[in-house]
């Protein structure tokens, strides 16, 4: 059984390596394409009828192409340390939800299509922080 101090040493180097997987850079490709996989979920209103459906196969891929990435990286749930990236994610997700809504009260598209626009640059500025905090040049 290990003393006091080497089960702090274990936790602390336990807690490094989480901290290096949590802040490993995502390939370059995967930002733009969940960029536009969000703008794709704010901009499903637009298609009518098929808005559910739509929304749930843009989410359904989203899903596919993070968990495909993740697994090549070794790191298939992982999501990263960056509050700033986080942020941008919430904030995208809510514009997506936001979208959905306006649809609903309006029958004008550009609304959805401001708000899918805002969706997608939001979570790319998000991307761009990740990217920074990682280490690694944009």
């Amino acid at each position: 059984m290990p003393d006091p101090a080497e089960a702090r040493e274990a936790l602390a180097s336990i807690e490094d390596a989480q901290r290096t997987l949590r802040n490993t850079p995502w390939p370059t490709w995967l930002y733009p394409v969940n960029a536009a996989l969000v703008g794709g979920m704010a901009a499903t209103p637009l298609l009518g009828d098929h808005r559910t459906t739509a929304l749930l196969a843009v989410a359904l891929t989203t899903v596919v192409v993070n968990m495909a990435a993740g697994y090549r990286m070794g790191t298939p749930w992982v999501l990263p340390t960056s509050r700033a990236f986080l942020s941008a994610v919430a904030v995208s997700a809510l514009l997506v939800v936001a979208a959905i809504v306006v649809a609903d009260l309006t029958a004008h598209a550009w609304p959805v299509a401001a708000l899918a626009v805002a969706a997608a640059v939001t979570y790319l500025a998000g991307s761009v922080a990740h990217r920074a905090s990682t280490g690694r040049p944009r």
